[in-house]
């Protein structure tokens, strides 16, 4: 197998990428959010003119809206400005190359851990933290289809 395609920098695509990587992260604040909130609830209804169950509403609330946006909006802000340059991707039964104007990385297949789809996009997991998207929109229906047997074919790793 060898497919090569050229992949544009899109924002919004890089942007799932980080909300899919740190979902789980994510979910966590949002549920303690919730916990947070029903505390403050809690100690509104014991004394309404009591600030502290007004504060802990906020902060609760604060958890479940803000800080996953937040949190996105600052590690999109840290990615590195290469990313802005699109990068070449190319895939072989070997290797999965991805490589930009300064920097090129190359995974092995037998490093990969899961092989999550999406409508959009493969999410090929190397770690619970490090993902590669490879966009289903940039390859044709054959590459798509080899692509797809291929990783269906492949044993992940349990390291």
């Amino acid at each position: 197998m060898q497919i090569s395609m050229w992949v544009p920098y899109e924002e919004e695509r890089l942007r799932r990428t980080i909300r899919f990587v740190m979902r789980h992260q994510l979910n966590m604040w949002r549920v303690g959010g919730v916990v947070i909130v029903l505390l403050g609830l809690f100690m509104l209804m014991l004394d309404s003119t009591d600030s502290i169950g007004y504060v802990f509403t906020g902060i609760g609330l604060a958890f479940v809206f803000v800080v996953g946006r937040a949190t996105v909006a600052w590690t999109l802000r840290m990615q590195a400005g290469a990313v802005k340059d699109g990068c070449q991707m190319a895939i072989s039964d070997e290797w999965l190359t991805v490589a930009n104007s300064l920097v090129e990385s190359r995974i092995r297949w037998a490093a990969f851990g899961r092989v999550i789809e999406t409508p959009e996009v493969w999410y090929i997991m190397f770690g619970k933290l490090q993902a590669v998207a490879v966009p289903k929109e940039l390859m044709t229906d054959e590459q798509r289809a080899t692509f797809t047997a291929f990783v269906n074919g492949l044993q992940p790793t349990t390291r």
